[in-house]
């Protein structure tokens, strides 16, 4: 049996769009992708349609219908355990026998649950009944918070006492101390004592996208610090995961097709408060991967409405570069000007920046006049009018030093923008705002695009770890933000230590080849293209493959000296050197480090035929061939796509997670 945990992993990282795509051809219409029924005969009506808010799909033919599960099983003829491994494979979610251990877990998680919500009741009695909750009831008013906030958000409020929460949950609800400690509502002395982590504070409980209480948030009364304070990552709490106030607004996101982010708890009560429903927020953190991860099952039109003072501008920017890092794109064609196509990513999404009044924040804008809020969201500034303005406000235009700082600043994320209407249009309103000729200011933006492409952003560089063995370093300066390699590159040094995984080693070579096998299997078109045989990954460096052949020759089981003896000395050399600087690492983690240099290799030679592609098109006459041309680039971009889920190595930079929690 399979933990629930892990299937309701597998919903959340799958995208059944994507999954049906490969199989049916489908066309956008309005919220929903219909097509052809795949499981019965139809070729006039398409019946068959995809709903990307639910994950599901219904044919009003034969009345298929369910989740990815179904469709897999159904359009594969297999049963739900193999679905759930096909699945398990895609996402990239790791696939293990359910244990005592899940079920002792799962009971855990359970009483976690429990413990919050029996705190919810304790903290709101405390605000709305308790006397000693009259400066907290004092705060809410002057938030102008009214009693359908409290009640739907459970706003409450935490006594200033040492140990009255534990008190409660210990000796009135029979909860034991290790459990309130482990649902983060208490901490535990050196001396085995216990106290409240949470004392003299409005507490907003956190939800997740259920609706079960999972954490809390704690905002001080007066100059207390820290002003606010969020539960400690538990069990059930990563609040790099979790959106406060998406459990309310979730339909309204969907119905709305459109999310607003903002800064805090109250900004989002009160936006709920006065019917604007559509909005959330982070916790205290600017967005992760793993926010963007949940808006875009959403929706695709995304606003910004942090706050407009520097912190909240650099909130901004940050949450821009977080969203083009993770939300879908698609390669578009993009002429150079010597005539060859190269390619930009292009976000499938709008993102718009809403600009606060300086100093005021949600609540104190409704309070004066609520129809305010529907124009600010209107006038909203497109994410590169936002560069625009915060990117020269602190310069003189008028002066040619502050003119070059200008265009520093702008042109590498004018050169990045992969839509040629929409760049012409930021290239013309540079020009003017830089009084300059466009054709000036073109031939200058030539010049940075070589260095935009190849120069790593603060979001992706990362130094060697210190403690990391020279041989395997990779350098921050040879991963570029275009995703290509240098020539030290990332993918050679994997293939390297690759081979070496899979000289002794059968479950790894086995794993190997169904790996290449089933990241292949859904892409037809880019089979045309790339092997999913081993021999393949070592095709860019013939010394490696003919080594790799040599052992397939000899034998896994011989004796690695001997087989080395029947090496060409060039090949002996290299072999015997790779054993000398190819430090593997401990036995149990050989295997997922096997499996990530795969997916270095896999997506570098993506990559190449990315490249090697538009210039076949380019110079292609036949219509027949360029759409098959570029059949197979959409099909390499898909496949592509799958390989760039980011996974953590502890041999290799690149795939580190991209985001820090803070």
């Amino acid at each position: 049996m399979t933990s629930n945990s892990v299937i309701e992993q597998i919903k959340e990282r799958i995208d059944i769009v994507e999954l049906i795509a490969a199989k049916v051809q489908l066309r956008k219409t309005g919220r929903s992708f219909v097509g052809f029924c795949p499981f019965h005969a139809n070729t006039r009506t398409p019946a068959f349609t995809v709903y990307p808010d639910s994950q599901s799909f219904h044919c009003f033919g034969c009345k298929a219908s369910g989740t990815a599960f179904d469709f897999v099983m159904r359009s594969e003829g297999i049963e739900f355990r193999e679905a759930l491994e096909l699945l398990a494979q895609r996402t990239g979610v790791e696939l293990t026998p359910r244990t005592a251990l899940d079920d002792e877990r799962d009971h855990v998680a359970e009483r976690l649950g429990e413990i919050n919500a029996a705190a919810a009741r304790y903290f709101q009695h405390m605000l709305l009944k308790s006397p000693h909750g009259e400066n907290a009831r004092a705060y809410v008013a002057k938030r102008l918070l009214n009693e359908w906030s409290l009640e739907h958000f459970q706003i409450g409020y935490s006594l200033d006492d040492r140990t009255r929460l534990f008190d409660y949950l210990t000796v009135k609800q029979n909860y034991s101390a290790d459990e309130v400690v482990a649902a983060g509502l208490a901490i535990q002395r050196d001396d085995g004592s216990h106290y409240d982590r949470f004392r003299g504070r409005v507490m907003f409980p956190i939800r997740n996208a259920k609706g079960l209480i999972i954490a809390y948030g704690g905002r001080a009364m007066g100059d207390a610090q820290p002003k606010y304070l969020n539960s400690p990552q538990t069990l059930l709490f990563d609040k790099s995961a979790v959106l406060y106030g998406l459990d309310m607004a979730r339909e309204a996101i969907r119905s709305q097709d459109a999310v607003v982010v903002v800064e805090g708890y109250v900004d989002v009560i009160a936006l709920h408060q006065h019917g604007f429903r559509n909005v959330v927020a982070p916790l205290g953190t600017a967005l992760t991967a793993e926010h963007v991860h949940i808006i875009k099952k959403l929706t695709k039109n995304i606003y910004l409405a942090l706050d407009a003072d520097t912190a909240g501008i650099k909130a901004t920017i940050k949450g821009l570069q977080t969203l083009n890092e993770n939300l879908d794109a698609t390669l578009v064609p993009v002429p150079t000007p010597s005539g060859v196509l190269s390619w930009s990513r292009n976000i499938e999404a709008t993102i718009r920046i809403i600009e606060l009044p300086d100093g005021q924040d949600p609540d104190e804008l409704l309070a004066q006049d609520e129809s305010r809020w529907p124009k600010l969201v209107e006038t909203a500034l497109p994410a590169m009018d936002f560069y625009f303005h915060v990117l020269t406000r602190d310069l003189d235009l008028d002066q040619l030093p502050d003119k070059r700082t200008a265009l520093d600043r702008l042109g590498p994320l004018i050169v990045q923008i992969g839509n040629q209407l929409e760049q012409t249009h930021y290239v013309q309103q540079l020009a003017h705002l830089l009084d300059v000729d466009e054709t000036i200011l073109r031939r200058e933006l030539r010049r940075q695009a070589p260095a935009a492409k190849e120069r790593p952003s603060a979001a992706t560089a990362r130094p060697a770890q210190a403690n990391t063995p020279p041989q395997r370093q990779i350098s921050s300066t040879s991963a570029r933000t275009d995703g290509t390699f240098g020539t030290s590159s990332v993918s050679q040094r994997a293939a390297e230590y690759l081979l070496m995984c899979m000289l002794n080693n059968s479950e790894i070579r086995e794993a190997v080849e169904q790996k290449l096998i089933a990241d292949l299997q859904d892409y037809p078109h880019a089979q045309e293209c790339i092997a999913s045989d081993v021999d393949s990954l070592f095709a860019e460096d013939d010394e490696l493959r003919e080594i790799w052949r040599a052992r397939q020759a000899f034998g896994y089981d011989g004796d690695v000296m001997q087989w080395l003896a029947t090496l060409p000395e060039p090949l002996r050399n290299r072999a015997e050197h790779l054993g000398r600087s190819v430090e593997l690492p401990k036995e149990y983690l050989v295997s997922s480090e096997a499996m990530e240099c795969v997916t270095i290799v896999q997506r570098e030679i993506a990559k190449r035929w990315n490249t090697r592609l538009p210039r076949m098109i380019a110079s292609t006459v036949d219509d027949a061939d360029v759409n098959t041309l570029y059949a197979r680039v959409a099909d390499i971009q898909q496949y592509l796509n799958r390989l760039m889920t980011p996974r953590r190595s502890s041999t290799f930079d690149d795939l580190h997670t991209r985001h820090t929690n803070t």
